[in-house]
């Protein structure tokens, strides 16, 4: 049962059990980060914590082999009962690899909690896998409703286990601006937030009334966007980060209405639809605001 289906899959006959005395054996630091991240994840859940090397070692149960044949991304792994053999000519092919051991292993793996009484096997097989296509995304909207940085970066984590190898992050809409801009503090201190509606169906939500509390919202400061590109390339995903204009700029207008053409009033929209308002094209200043924010 693994998703996305490899190329091609051979079944074999046995398991491999994993334990406290399984041996991973790496080549270099690079391919120690990925295998890290994956005895964390088999801790998590099982307790176990097989043991890494940088190096080879002929008592290594799962050994790392680079085989610049191979294409970018994919890779060839063997299942013995005895031994794993994975080959790849990049981190990206040895990263998926990884993550169709993942798929293999009990659904318990991706539990929070220590699990007893479960064998940690995976079935004896041989598969080798490239991928169909070389853009594999997921588009995640953060503008219209705000998600928190650790919900993000549990999507990432099954985007990578999917083998998906980029995030298209929309930060920015009518309805919110969610990236930390220095140069322009208003852009989250007032973009950032919109009035409570949510009583109410998304296309049916009004605008605030005048001195209406607009607590409805979030955004990502600096350090943050810095711990999801870091979290997302170690998991071979490619992070796009999209800022929407001259239109769906309801949110920085409302901050900044000297960027509009009329002047406002603006407020960040608790509405769906299309605006009319949008960045002034007709003011240099504008041109410096986008400069400004793409730095």
């Amino acid at each position: 049962d693994l998703v996305p289906r490899p190329v091609q899959v051979v079944p074999g006959e046995g398991n491999f059990t994993f334990s406290a005395r399984t041996l991973f054996s790496v080549e270099n630091h690079e391919q120690a980060v990925i295998v890290r991240n994956f005895i964390n994840l088999l801790k998590r859940s099982s307790g176990i914590t097989p043991q890494l090397a940088i190096g080879s070692s002929e008592k290594s149960h799962v050994c790392f082999t680079t085989d610049s044949s191979l294409k970018s991304e994919a890779y060839q792994l063997a299942v013995t009962p005895e031994q794993i053999q994975i080959k790849a000519s990049d981190i990206k092919g040895f990263f998926y690899a990884l993550q169709t051991i993942r798929l293999l292993l009990p659904s318990a793996v991706e539990g929070n909690r220590q699990v007893e009484n479960i064998q940690w096997s995976i079935p004896a097989v041989t598969i080798q896998d490239e991928p169909r296509f070389g853009y594999r995304a997921l588009m995640l909207d953060a503008a219209r409703f705000f998600i928190p940085k650790e919900n993000v970066l549990r999507i990432i984590d099954c985007m990578g286990m999917l083998k998906i190898n980029t995030l298209h992050f929309h930060l920015t809409d009518d309805n919110g601006w969610r990236l930390e801009i220095k140069k322009y503090p208003r852009l989250t201190e007032v973009g950032a937030w919109r009035v409570n509606r949510m009583d109410v169906p998304f296309y049916f939500r009004r605008n605030a009334e005048p001195g209406e509390p607009t607590p409805i919202g979030g955004f990502y400061t600096q350090e943050d966007i810095k711990e999801v590109v870091e979290y997302a390339n170690e998991r071979c995903i490619n992070v796009i980060p999209e800022i929407d204009l001259p239109g769906h700029m309801m949110a920085a207008l409302a901050a900044y209405p000297n960027l509009g053409c009329t002047g406002g009033p603006y407020e960040v929209s608790g509405q769906w639809g299309v605006r009319d308002d949008v960045l002034c094209p007709g003011k240099e200043e504008t041109f410096t605001f986008i400069e400004n924010v793409l730095t």
